[in-house]
């Protein structure tokens, strides 16, 4: 999926030189919370939510991969897109991360669902699931089907306003839940998502995404 040579273990979808040379952040510096790391947290000021894990800053060959199972439904680059995230989370938790009680994840309206064929958020999600042994829990309705691409944050936030509702009303819900999408930008979404969960009674929310997109001015 990136070097184009053979593979020893084709499942795998990286030989083990790739694997070494893919992109990643100080995750054991600030205890696999990146929200703890000046180099993500300066572009997600204001964060609602408590903790945050993803592999690398948005950037190649993230900015390849991502786009290419998102919009053109290449399921071999969405299957190693989720191989990795669940390799992180594995080490995350050898590290003794704090684990949730349950996943949710962010939906797409259902025109936008029925048009792309699957929600990639969802599929993250069961895939961590599975592989942590956690729940995988629908808890969120979207109303609206604008697009945040493209959107700065004040675009964003107007964008959000009233866009997702809550789909359980009185079950009580689990004190930790992680939240799963595919790329955080300005953290508007998982924002208002947050707030929705808090209202509900949830006391930590942790977001888990393949990407974070760079804080303006960063250089690696």
């Amino acid at each position: 999926m990136w070097c184009s040579l053979p593979l020893a273990t084709p499942v795998s979808q990286l030989c083990d030189y790739c694997q070494q040379a893919l992109p990643t952040l100080a995750y054991q510096q600030c205890h696999y919370n990146l929200l703890w790391l000046p180099a993500v947290a300066r572009g997600l000021k204001g964060a609602k939510f408590d903790r945050l894990l993803c592999l690398a800053h948005y950037q190649q060959p993230y900015q390849y991969w991502i786009p290419r199972w998102k919009y053109y439904a290449d399921l071999a680059a969405g299957q190693l897109l989720q191989q990795q995230l669940c390799l992180l989370l594995a080490r995350a938790k050898a590290n003794n991360m704090p684990m949730p009680q349950a996943l949710t994840y962010v939906p797409l309206h259902w025109q936008k669902q029925r048009q792309r064929g699957f929600n990639q958020a969802k599929m993250l999600a069961e895939a961590l699931g599975q592989q942590l042994q956690i729940p995988v829990v629908r808890l969120f309705r979207k109303s609206a089907s604008h697009s945040q691409r493209g959107l700065n944050r004040q675009q964003r936030l107007r964008n959000l306003r009233r866009s997702f509702s809550l789909t359980v009303a009185e079950a009580p819900l689990p004190r930790h839940i992680a939240l799963i999408d595919d790329v955080i930008t300005t953290g508007a979404t998982a924002n208002a998502l947050t707030r929705l969960l808090r209202s509900a009674g949830v006391h930590t929310v942790s977001v888990w995404t393949l990407a974070v997109t760079p804080p303006p001015g960063y250089s690696a």
